[in-house]
């Protein structure tokens, strides 16, 4: 039996039959033609409906323990000056409304947590006021439960109810009159990348028209498969900082996420804060510090600078987070009014002119540096992949198989010679177990020890942690020498060489081996955003004839090595002898860029097989 084969020619742009379910290789393929390069500016804000009252016989709702004469509430911040509310209040809405209009805001991301929710029955009456009151709407989809095809079907379920009661109306956001829902980290973090081709698929045809979703995190990953990028917070990197070094952060920050979205052709957002302070709901909480408006007027700055699409405000009324601009007893109308000024200055500055991305991210040296080393071969995929080196491949030209784990088990053209090198691009799942307990890890170490070589570049910190049946660490035992994997890991000065937040120490900087990897960067620094957990490569993990080759590691300044990012092993000692397993650590395409380092590692590993 032959696997199904993807070739990257006109073939795979040709539109699918109705009801037929993309790949993620033929959706992003689909998907490099849909760009939006003239988007009305806008100034949004994320808005909360989760309050309720007694007056409206809803008890108290995210208003716990009200000390009215203290004008303290237990889990908020602050205290609203005019008190607490019930999010159901029609009078409420038009007041919030109006304030928004008159500081320049156009559109409310209302949080939204399911079908017949408190948030959804609010919603309804959102948007049935913001349409009496010329204003927009749209939803922050929080959640999506489930695992699987009823998580696929949840998801889509979820987005067909919004859009066919709310997306018409005239009040919910629309561009080119495509309505618009925000996707929170949650859910990006809940379903899996390779799901989403076959939700907005399944999604259009049952609506019967498109729409657009606007993912959280600036990734090049989520810029290649949704409509726009944007992020709720930024105070996990704000906190620190001084109003100085705020203003460097940010902007650099703003410009490289306006230009990963204009990159992909996509809606750009940036988000700016008053401030925040979480430490009432959480230990030990983090505060960033208002500063009489100088952080907010900060950000604004840099984020016009910036010349996003839109700017989005954390939050209007996020009390328990102390990030509202809503009026309240400590900070009074401030933010409303640096709102405005910067709101209005937003949307009279003329647009600088947007051109359409090139169709491929490659140059025209990288991808014939590709088929060079591997053309008229076939790579193949494990199955839930994703991430930035699928739109790599996509644009190469690459002759590729997606394969699914009961092939790879059936093995009889999942062979070193049918596909002499396979990727592993999903998170820190997968399947252990087609039909016998473990036959999946079994037919990897075969396919391994006769030859194979397997590329790990994962979008989460430990491939093959997790199976069907929970915590069950097996990258060990697929040649994989990650920290986390035994009791005999590898330590700096007494301390695990792996971490969940970065240590204290000066200038952490990867160090490039330029002569295998000719096409890095000498160094580079370790990120200072995003997901910092660290699961490096080791040496340490395995036998002593064991071929490792160092190719980015991580040493601060005095010199220490915390491990690599990058590394080669070809095990002539431990199992799985004969297997050849390059690890890229999950943030080195955010470090070098992806085009860059998957063509690195690709022409890499061609040299390596050819030895």
């Amino acid at each position: 039996m032959r696997l199904p084969m993807i070739a990257l020619s006109c073939a795979l742009l040709a539109p699918l039959a109705a009801q037929d379910t993309p790949t993620m290789l033929q959706f992003l393929s689909q998907r490099r033609d849909r760009t939006f390069t003239d988007v009305d500016r806008r100034v949004m804000s994320f808005y909360y409906t989760w309050y309720g009252t007694p007056r409206f016989d809803h008890g108290w709702r995210h208003w716990n323990a009200v000390d009215f004469e203290a004008r303290d509430i237990a889990a908020s911040t602050n205290y609203p000056i005019g008190g607490p509310y019930d999010s159901h209040d029609p009078a409420v809405i038009d007041r919030h409304i109006e304030q928004a209009k008159r500081s320049g805001v156009d559109t409310f991301i209302a949080t939204w947590w399911g079908r017949g929710d408190f948030s959804d029955e609010a919603f309804e009456i959102l948007l049935r006021r913001a349409e009496q009151n010329d204003f927009s709407a749209t939803i922050y989809w929080e959640t999506v439960p489930g695992e699987g095809e009823a998580q696929i079907r949840n998801a889509v379920d979820d987005l067909v109810y919004v859009l066919r009661r709310y997306g018409r109306d005239p009040a919910f956001l629309k561009v080119d009159g495509k309505p618009v829902i925000f996707v929170y980290g949650r859910v990006m973090g809940q379903v899996p990348q390779a799901a989403w081709p076959e939700i907005i698929t399944r999604t259009s045809e049952r609506v019967g028209h498109d729409f657009l979703l606007i993912a959280d995190g600036y990734s090049p990953g989520h810029a290649a498969l949704f409509d726009g990028v944007h992020t709720y917070n930024i105070a996990g990197w704000a906190h620190p900082l001084s109003l100085e070094a705020l203003d460097e952060r940010s902007e650099r920050s703003f410009e490289e996420a306006v230009e990963l979205a204009r990159d992909h052709g996509r809606i750009s957002c940036l988000t700016v804060i008053p401030g925040y302070d979480d430490r009432k709901i959480r230990d030990p909480g983090i505060a960033v510090e208002r500063r009489e408006g100088e952080t907010y007027r900060t950000l604004w700055e840099n984020a016009i600078e910036a010349d996003p699409d839109w700017v989005l405000i954390t939050s209007w009324n996020e009390w328990h987070e102390g990030s509202e601009i809503e009026p309240s007893v400590e900070n009074g109308r401030r933010a409303l009014r640096i709102t405005s000024r910067y709101a209005h200055r937003f949307k009279s500055m003329p647009r600088s002119p947007a051109e359409a991305p090139e169709r491929s991210g490659l140059s025209d040296i990288q991808r014939e540096r590709l088929q060079q080393a591997w053309g008229g071969q076939t790579i193949g995929l494990l199955p839930g992949y994703g991430g930035p080196i699928v739109s790599v491949l996509v644009d190469s030209g690459l002759q590729l198989r997606e394969l699914t784990w009961a092939e790879v088990v059936e093995g009889e053209s999942f062979t070193p010679a049918e596909v002499p090198l396979v990727i592993f691009a999903g998170t820190e799942h997968y399947e252990s177990t087609v039909s016998e307990e473990d036959d999946v890890d079994r037919a990897l170490q075969d396919y391994l020890s006769a030859g194979g070589m397997m590329l790990v570049a994962v979008q989460k910190p430990y491939p093959f942690f997790y199976d069907e049946t929970g915590a069950n660490p097996s990258a060990l035992s697929l040649g994989l020498p990650i920290v986390g994997s035994s009791d005999a890991d590898p330590t700096v000065a007494g301390e695990p060489v792996g971490w969940e937040e970065p240590p204290n120490v000066e200038a952490l900087l990867f160090e490039f081996d330029n002569e295998a990897l000719p096409m890095m960067p000498t160094r580079s620094a370790f990120p200072d955003t995003g997901d910092l957990r660290w699961r490096p490569a080791s040496e340490a993990l395995l036998a002593e004839c064991d071929r490792y080759i160092p190719l980015a590691t991580l040493t601060d300044a005095r010199g220490r090595s915390y491990g690599e990012a990058i590394a080669f092993v070809e095990h002539h000692a431990s199992e799985p002898v004969g297997g050849r397993v390059l690890y890229s650590w999950m943030r080195m395409d955010d470090v070098v860029g992806p085009d860059a380092l998957y063509t690195g590692l690709l022409d890499f590993l061609a040299r390596e097989r050819d030895r």
